[in-house]
């Protein structure tokens, strides 16, 4: 669809003999079977099998090597540079380049995080994506035993690229000077709750994890430690910025990024002032789910709160998910619809009510032109001499707003 058709990876693949249409799906997205017949990766069955590109060729290697020679051209001009390193794995088609994709098998599996009682009677929402064709094939433990070996090879390709680059970044001067990121988009059900893919609010989707190494000295005091403050994927933009330029991004660029800088998290351990509570959005209008529920497409949009303890989901046109993460930590029992936690719902459906009526709508007006805005407002000659009167009972109150505006002139003029 809207991707390119013939991506940069395939012209690399074709200059290393790997001809095809596309090459990508022919070799990095292919394997072998045993009668020399080439499958598709996209069929779990063969996720037990080597993809046909090497492993120095994959997309994990290349993409890899990109990112050195990209650093490497930026080396000694001393300007600040940010880079999106983005590997595709893991991530389906399971398959893994050889050798790693034997490097685990059925026994380093461990148990879906399920339990029978989620299926019963389950919420509209979750029945429907319960139905879901990848959840009913990661329901079933052949499915997993066969795949998560793949998915764990291809998490282990990316640890040895990312020791590649580290190792690159300390030879070239970069470690002691660049703040590294490493996280996800998303997680991956592979069958825990009896789900497959990304697309509810359970911690195997939404909790990820997030590691961050600033290489400053004044983050020395965190230094391997882990903190368990709520964020969210909006931060990081305002931590890299603050980072690179020491920008105060809650002044000038608040209008844009509604993210908070996690400075102040590296670089203290004592508790700070910090939000109380992180929000996730799905628009399933695109998923078979909707269609099972009738569900307006206008409508398909789940919403998750979470404030550390209550996990709420709100789902319009449907009963609300509500999870005790406290005493229930592996989310089996959803008391959304539980009368004895009516004022749990109350109260959470309030804060993501509060949350929805917050959200900054100033997109193109800086703080700072509001503050001026607002300064000029309480000086004398702003709209009572352009005879603009909105909200006054009578002359007196024209008289006295006029004599409130003189003194603040005044005082503004003594300050200046």
């Amino acid at each position: 669809g809207a991707y390119d058709p013939d991506p940069v990876y395939n012209a690399y693949l074709r200059s290393w003999g790997m001809d095809a249409g596309n090459p990508w799906e022919a070799y990095a997205n292919s394997a072998e079977a045993a009668d020399g017949s080439v499958v598709s990766g996209w069929l779990m069955e063969n996720a037990h099998l080597p993809a046909r590109v090497p492993a120095e060729h994959s997309e994990t290697a290349w993409i890899t090597t990109r990112a050195m020679e990209c650093m490497a051209r930026r080396a000694g001009d001393n300007a600040p540079w940010c880079m999106h390193l983005s590997y595709i794995k893991p991530h389906w088609p399971y398959l893994a380049p050889a050798p790693y994709h034997s490097m685990y098998d059925a026994s380093h599996v461990v148990p879906a995080s399920r339990n029978d009682a989620e299926c019963l009677d389950p919420n509209p929402l979750y029945a429907a994506f319960l139905q879901e064709r990848y959840s009913l094939a990661f329901s079933r433990d052949e499915v997993r035993n066969r795949v998560i070996p793949a998915y764990m090879g291809l998490i282990r390709e990316v640890d040895d690229h990312l020791g590649r680059l580290f190792a690159f970044m300390d030879k070239n001067d970069l470690i002691d000077n660049t703040m590294v990121i490493f996280t996800a988009d998303h997680g991956d059900y592979l069958g825990d709750h009896w789900l497959g893919e990304k697309y509810l609010f359970h911690d195997p989707s939404v909790r990820i994890p997030m590691l961050v190494r600033d290489p400053r000295e004044l983050a020395d005091v965190t230094r391997g430690s882990v903190r368990n403050d709520l964020v969210e994927m909006i931060d990081l933009v305002p931590t890299i910025m603050d980072f690179i330029a020491g920008r105060d991004v809650s002044g000038i660029e608040s209008h844009l990024l509604q993210g908070h800088s996690l400075v102040p998290l590296l670089t203290s351990r004592e508790p700070l002032p910090w939000r109380d509570a992180v929000f996730s959005e799905y628009d399933y209008a695109y998923d078979a789910a909707r269609n099972r529920l009738g569900t307006p497409i206008d409508d398909s949009c789940a919403t998750m709160v979470f404030d550390g303890r209550w996990k709420f989901i709100h789902v319009p046109h449907h009963p609300p998910l509500l999870y005790d993460v406290i005493e229930d930590p592996s989310e089996y029992h959803d008391l959304g619809r539980d009368p004895a936690y009516a004022h749990v719902v109350a109260k959470m459906r309030e804060r993501l009510f509060d949350w929805c009526r917050k959200l900054p709508s100033r997109t193109t007006v800086r703080t700072s032109q509001i503050n001026e805005i607002n300064k000029t407002a309480l000086s004398y000659d702003y709209a009572i001499d352009q005879n603009i009167f909105i909200g006054y009972w009578n002359s007196a109150d024209i008289a006295a707003e006029k004599r409130k505006r003189q003194t603040f002139q005044a005082q503004q003029d003594s300050t200046n």
